[in-house]
C-alpha cells in the first residue's frame, strides 16, 4: 500500500512538473511573437484635425520596415477613418515615433493601431 501512495505521488508531481513547463513555454512564446511593441499612443484634436501618434519599439535583432495602420470610429463603433503610417528602417532595440496626418473629422471617439510587419511565413 505504501508503494502505491508513492508511485501516485510521484505521477502527481511529475504532471504537476509538465503542466507548468507547459503554462512557462506558453508565455514565453507570447512575449517572443510580438516582434513591434507600441510603447505610447495619444489621440489629439487639433485645430488642423484629428492625428493619432506615439512610438513603436523593435524587440527583434534586425533592422526592418514596419507600417502602422490606425483607424479612428466614431462613437457608435462606425468606421470613419484609415490611414497607413510607413517606418521605413527600424533599428534593432530602438524606438521610433509615428504620427497620422490630420483628418478634419468631428465624431472622433475611438481609435486601433496595428503594427503590420507583412506577410509571415504561411503566407497570411
Amino acid at each position: 500500500m505504501a508503494r502505491s501512495e508513492s508511485k501516485r505521488t510521484q505521477r502527481t508531481v511529475i504532471l504537476l512538473g509538465v503542466v507548468i513547463g507547459f503554462i512557462g513555454y506558453f508565455f514565453w512564446a507570447l512575449q517572443s511573437e510580438e516582434v513591434f511593441r507600441i510603447v505610447s499612443k495619444k489621440l489629439e484634436q487639433t485645430e488642423a484635425g484629428v492625428i493619432v501618434s506615439g512610438e513603436v519599439h523593435n524587440t527583434t535583432t534586425s533592422a526592418s520596415a514596419v507600417n502602422v495602420e490606425v483607424t479612428l470610429f466614431n462613437q457608435r463603433g462606425q468606421k470613419l477613418s484609415e490611414e497607413t503610417v510607413t517606418l521605413a528602417n527600424v533599428q534593432a532595440g530602438s524606438t521610433v515615433p509615428f504620427r497620422t496626418q490630420p483628418k478634419q473629422l468631428i465624431d472622433v471617439k475611438d481609435y486601433t493601431i496595428y503594427v503590420n510587419t507583412g506577410r509571415n511565413m504561411y503566407g497570411n
